[in-house]
């Protein structure tokens, strides 16, 4: 849905067209403002807001809103809308979840926010809150493949990923808000879960293996789990765990000794933690119930949905990845050009250089590469190799797990710098081999020669070729710019072939 006050013509243009997109998003636990920075098929949270107003948190007991809950969250929606206004968005897209939805006094409620908002609120079905959760998904991750778990305050939605769609969606009232109201009771709560699920899960989802949770409760789940485990990459989207790992962390936060930790773990807000070790319970269940080999905290969700649906198709076409990395070089005209000139004179090379991935999916790796070149020029020297680095690692940049964000950093740490260690050296040991971290190094390398030899002019680039075979890496010259090829060129490229063991051969 969208604000009243927005114009037919905003209604139907393009939203990739747009630059900034507002999300209002009324769930049963929190209400959200979220808008985003779009650059074709790739977009960024550029600013995020929350209250925590529970409004489903009476649902159980009362069948309705909490008063509370109301009041916090009209003055949110005001406040946002506001907000919304004066930033002079190109579209505000408004979301209502499963408090609005199941609610006796849900219309009084919403008929009083058009009143005071102008905000025109109808609430999601069951069925399409699953699926565009889902959406949000394939928005940070277009290769996945299973089933996405949107926990919400008072719903569970579960929904099958393939192929860039999202099928099969099911809604169960199963937040936390529906189950209980007071003392967390696993013991009591275990079986009523399992019960309301009967035999769906087996019947619709039993041959998915790879688990994607969507939420706040697992998201903070996921994290406490990194810092538990002294893992090095801080980052919970794309966190991956295997269903052993998933396991021992699910029956810790449902423990008495996990929920009392969850209860007390710091910069956590108590409503939040209140939500957290029946976050624990139900991903226990959901591993129980179905053969699951993988668990993957989402890229994103709801409101990633919303902003993705929202997109032409041919804009959903586009690599979100590359879109999101011209959009972080914040390059245009020569600079811009660059980055694919780079890519296209590495490509003589590409086929015969030694990789961690499969061929397709490292040329994808190095164009990003390529394309986020650009971040690095007007940096100071001493400081653009770990920035570029950082930005790899911790940027916004849909499709990549943890392993290629690590693989991505190093190649451009090194295209950079060639001795030193990168920041977070110990995220890089981590998660790529000794191998793996030299196929990166030695295409950081590459591409540390060509920005050499074109003086980061995508022309020059053009005028020369790069091509590898059996003991010879050979740089010829195309054009007229052979005076560019001095001593300083050759021992760039000579590091390069004493890298893949092989010798220099230089054509004017």
């Amino acid at each position: 849905m969208r604000m009243t006050e927005n114009t037919a013509a905003a209604h139907t243009a393009d939203t990739a067209m747009k630059k900034r997109v507002g999300v209002i998003d009324i769930g049963s636990n929190s209400v959200r403002f979220v808008v985003y920075s779009l650059n074709g098929a790739a977009f960024a949270s550029v600013y995020d807001e929350k209250v925590l107003a529970g409004l489903g948190r009476d649902l159980r007991r009362t069948g309705k809103l909490s008063p509370q809950g109301c009041i916090q969250a009209l003055a949110a929606l005001k406040r946002f809308t506001a907000l919304a206004k004066a930033q002079n968005l190109d579209d505000v897209l408004v979301a209502a979840t499963a408090a609005l939805r199941d609610a006796d006094d849900a219309p009084e409620f919403i008929a009083l926010v058009k009143k005071q908002t102008g905000l025109d609120v109808a609430p999601l079905s069951g069925e399409a809150e699953a699926s565009m959760s889902a959406y949000g998904v394939i928005a940070g991750e277009a290769r996945a493949k299973g089933l996405a778990a949107d926990l919400g305050g008072a719903s569970l939605e579960l929904v099958k990923i393939t192929g860039g769609q999202a099928l099969d969606s099911m809604s169960y009232q199963l937040g936390p808000f529906a189950m209980y109201d007071g003392r967390f009771d696993p013991l009591t709560l275990r079986p009523l879960i399992e019960s309301k699920f009967a035999d769906t899960l087996s019947q619709n989802f039993s041959h998915l293996d790879t688990l994607y949770l969507i939420g706040g409760a697992w998201r903070n789940l996921a994290i406490i789990h990194q810092k538990r485990n002294d893992y090095p990459l801080r980052l919970a989207h794309n966190y991956r765990l295997d269903v052993q790992a998933a396991r021992q962390l699910a029956n810790w936060a449902c423990s008495p000794q996990g929920t009392q930790a969850l209860l007390n773990w710091p910069n956590i807000s108590q409503r939040r933690a209140d939500t957290l070790p029946y976050g624990g319970l139900m991903l226990s269940v959901l591993l129980e119930k179905l053969p699951i080999k993988h668990v993957v905290i989402a890229p994103g969700g709801l409101r990633d949905g919303l902003v993705y649906t929202s997109l032409s198709a041919e804009t959903k076409k586009r690599n979100a990845l590359f879109d999101a990395c011209r959009s972080l070089s914040r390059r245009d005209g020569e600079q811009g050009k660059m980055g694919r000139a780079l890519f296209v004179f590495l490509s003589g090379i590409h086929a015969n250089l030694p990789r961690a991935f499969n061929l397709d999916n490292e040329n994808r790796l190095r164009k990003a590469a390529s394309l986020l070149i650009g971040t690095g020029a007007g940096l100071h020297p001493d400081h653009r190799a770990q920035i570029v680095c950082e930005i790899a690692l911790y940027g916004p940049l849909p499709g990549l797990t943890h392993k290629e964000r690590a693989y991505l950093a190093l190649m451009l740490f090194r295209s950079f710098r060639s001795r030193k260690k990168p920041p977070n050296n110990a995220a890089i040991q981590y998660l790529l081999s000794d191998e793996e971290q030299m196929s990166a190094t030695i295409y950081g390398e590459a591409l540390r020669a060509a920005v050499v030899l074109s003086g980061r002019s995508s022309v020059v680039l053009k005028s020369f070729s790069l091509t590898l075979e059996p003991g010879v890496l050979t740089l010829q010259a195309q054009g007229r710019f052979q005076d560019l090829i001095i001593e300083r060129i050759e021992e760039h490229f000579s590091t390069l072939a004493n890298m893949l063991d092989c010798r220099l051969s230089v054509i004017p």
